[in-house]
């Protein structure tokens, strides 16, 4: 690889994969730029990040700016030759985006210039798309707007929820970063603008859009429980409570009681009635518990929910 001051910002675990990635293939990262540790849980124990979390692992210097637009100087004083970019968390300042010899590049979980925005991964699984992949592209002033440098192309299965893809993501985008390294490091390295009337966008999932929506058709609301699994999860009220489902399958036909009737254990999974057929799902939460396999949860709390009209 090649001898260039190379600075790293991500902060979730997909950023940590390509970081690895990096460090596997010899390339030194001056340093890591992420978000400020957090206070989590009741007793507000403080949390790293996972890239912080590596990076201190390997030895490699952190910077935390509570809020980057106007705390960037550390970052400057590096003189980078390439930054490199997957899921920091905050918008970049035209400063930093200029100060590298080969510009910013950052790794966006989708084919470009589709699913632009915070949420693509999610909002590609909600969408029911069978196709994505990561796009390697140089950073500007746009919403992920930039010219594209390459991409890789991955498949969503049925069974996949957005945390299985989050992981094949981070591999691919560890992949295309190490196969483009030396050439994205060149004066000669050439990105192609995207087609903006092919663009989509994919905003961040907002707290409304964690509740179930039994409204839509019943491969959307399988889709939905996908992209949002395995966090933040998605949810029903029965009763007062809230009710989170994960690892769905869709049984068609039999859909003989009202919408969203909470039908009890059929083929050990926790079975709702939909429009044309039931929901059948394989882990359950309820409010203030664990998650628990739905025979599990049958056996205790869930038993007592059959009957009931999930809202």
């Amino acid at each position: 690889m090649s001898k260039n001051q190379v600075l790293f910002m991500g902060t979730p675990q997909i950023a940590a994969d390509v970081l690895q990635a990096m460090l596997d293939a010899k390339i030194e990262v001056a340093m890591v730029i992420t978000q400020p540790d957090k206070r989590v849980g009741r007793k507000h124990v403080l949390q790293y990040s996972p890239v912080k979390e590596l990076a201190i692992q390997y030895g490699i210097p952190c910077f935390q700016p509570y809020k980057i637009k106007e705390d960037f100087q550390p970052i400057l004083d590096q003189h980078p030759d390439l930054i490199v970019t997957c899921a920091y968390g905050q918008i970049v300042p035209d400063e930093v985006l200029m100060a590298p010899t080969y510009g910013c590049v950052n790794l966006h979980g989708s084919l470009l210039p589709k699913y632009r925005g915070g949420a693509p991964i999610q909002r590609a699984v909600w969408d029911g798309e069978t196709i994505s992949g990561m796009s390697l592209m140089k950073m500007v002033s746009g919403l992920d707007a930039g010219p594209v440098f390459d991409t890789q192309m991955i498949e969503i299965q049925p069974e996949d929820t957005s945390t299985t893809i989050f992981e094949k993501m981070g591999k691919a985008a560890g992949q295309l970063l190490i196969k483009d390294f030396d050439r994205i490091c060149s004066e000669h390295a050439t990105y192609i603008k995207q087609d903006e009337s092919q663009v989509t966008y994919a905003p961040i999932i907002t707290k409304a859009e964690e509740h179930l929506d039994f409204h839509q058709e019943d491969t959307r609301i399988i889709n939905q429980i996908r992209a949002l699994s395995d966090h933040p999860g998605a949810y029903i009220y029965v009763g007062k409570k809230k009710l989170k489902l994960f690892q769905p399958t869709y049984k068609k036909g039999g859909a003989v009681h009202p919408l969203g009737t909470i039908l009890g254990l059929q083929d050990d999974q926790y079975a709702i009635a939909l429009h044309e057929g039931i929901l059948l799902c394989g882990v359950c939460q309820m409010e203030g518990k664990p998650q628990m396999k739905a025979k599990d949860f049958y056996n205790g709390q869930g038993r007592n929910l059959v009957g009931k009209i999930a809202e």
